[in-house]
């Protein structure tokens, strides 16, 4: 799920408070993969909501809350250029 690092950058100046609307990819145990695109220029990148970041509250089964192909709401928490991994979360900061 790398990214190259222009593609990133896309995300890299995007304030963590700012809502972008993403799809659910893939949900691997720990967490969900979206899928989102860049507000300006269009660049989409692959970011991961750590099951932590899902919602408020447990969740035990990311499968159970989120589906391949969903839509949802996301915000871009960090960017990691040299390891080409973008962080996001769903919930409120």
């Amino acid at each position: 799920h790398l990214a190259c690092a222009d593609v990133l950058s896309a995300f890299e100046g995007i304030p963590s408070d700012q809502w972008l609307t993403g799809k659910v990819v893939s949900t691997p145990k720990f967490g969900a993969f979206v899928e989102v695109t860049a507000p300006k220029g269009g660049a989409t990148a692959q970011g991961l909501v750590h099951i932590t970041q899902i919602q408020d509250g447990f969740v035990e089964s990311v499968a159970d809350v989120l589906q391949m192909g969903q839509e949802v709401q996301v915000r871009v928490t960090s960017v990691d250029m040299g390891a080409g991994k973008m962080s996001l979360s769903m919930k409120e900061e």
